[in-house]
């Protein structure tokens, strides 16, 4: 992987095909340098999607021929996938949190739940 521009645009290598490289593009608010792209999170939703084909391809091989390993490697990515999702949550609070600094948000005023916490979309 190589830095075209730094923090949004990173050239990943192709292996066949001899076609160009490709490139992860992440959006730029930026004033002067906006560009559209993805998002951080968006790419870990991918990842954590990625996660769970290959625990279901490992699990596949492992019922053709067992290998004890096979729970080693399927414990790491359940675990990849879980930590993938809190650094989904610590980027949604940082949302929250810039947008209340600015006054788009007001915590005490949200929709609140039968169980007294913030209705999310359920």
């Amino acid at each position: 992987m190589r830095v075209i521009e730094a923090g949004h645009v990173y050239e990943v290598h192709q292996l066949d095909g001899g076609g160009e490289n490709g490139a992860v593009t992440f959006v730029n608010r930026e004033e002067g340098t906006e560009h559209e792209g993805t998002q951080t999170q968006e790419l870990l939703r991918v990842c954590i999607d990625v996660m769970s084909v290959l625990i279901d391809r490992t699990n596949h091989c492992d019922a053709c021929l067992r290998w004890e390993g096979n729970d080693h490697i399927i414990k790491a990515m359940s675990e990849a996938q879980r930590q993938m999702n809190l650094a989904i949550l610590f980027h949604e609070q940082r949302v929250l949190e810039r947008r209340y600094v600015k006054g788009k948000l007001d915590p005490a005023h949200q929709p609140i739940g039968t169980d007294g916490h913030w209705v999310l979309g359920e």
